[in-house]
């Protein structure tokens, strides 16, 4: 619990800094190339959340997957290839990214990120924190102000229809 705490603390911390420069987004999801997409914790969540990388698969953009490391085998065969794996390893003495999995991730430029998680996950908040990318996109919770310049509302409780909505804004992008 204290650990959640500082966690908690160090990660309104970073982000507090943060500050988003003024942009259009008309066209944001078709000028964009690279994509880190970061998988939802939850188990249905990860389920619907793969319409999100086909979607982004038939615009033909780049797709770097981050998700836990035992879930890099639920993904399509075709998508494993993109994935980073993240475990044990890879956590701080608070439940952070370490700073060698920041590091891996800073060797790549992304145009975009996609955080899919519907609830707060710090480790994943962290991450869209600390990697350059002028877009971030997320869905609405406690840190998103800080995290995401452009958020989607998540009032639903229905799965599925949470990850259409989110699908549709990118259409709209």
């Amino acid at each position: 619990m204290l650990k959640d705490k500082v966690a908690n603390f160090f990660v309104n911390y970073t982000l507090a800094k943060h500050e988003f420069d003024e942009q259009s987004f008309s066209t944001a999801i078709n000028d964009s190339y690279a994509f880190l997409v970061l998988m939802p914790e939850d188990e249905q969540d990860f389920r619907y959340s793969l319409d999100v990388l086909t979607f982004l698969e038939e615009l033909k953009k780049e797709i770097f997957i981050l998700t836990y490391d035992y879930r890099i085998s639920l993904l399509p065969m075709h998508y494993r290839s993109k994935a980073f794996g993240h475990g044990l390893n890879d956590l701080n003495k608070i439940n952070l990214p370490s700073k060698k999995m920041i590091l891996k991730l800073l060797k790549n430029k992304f145009d975009v990120i996609l955080d899919l998680n519907r609830k707060e996950q710090l480790f994943y908040s962290y991450i869209a924190g600390k990697i350059s990318a002028k877009i971030r996109i997320g869905f609405t919770k406690r840190l998103a102000d800080k995290t995401y310049n452009i958020q989607i509302s998540n009032n639903e409780t229905n799965l599925k229809v949470s990850y259409k909505n989110l699908l549709n804004c990118l259409k709209m992008l």
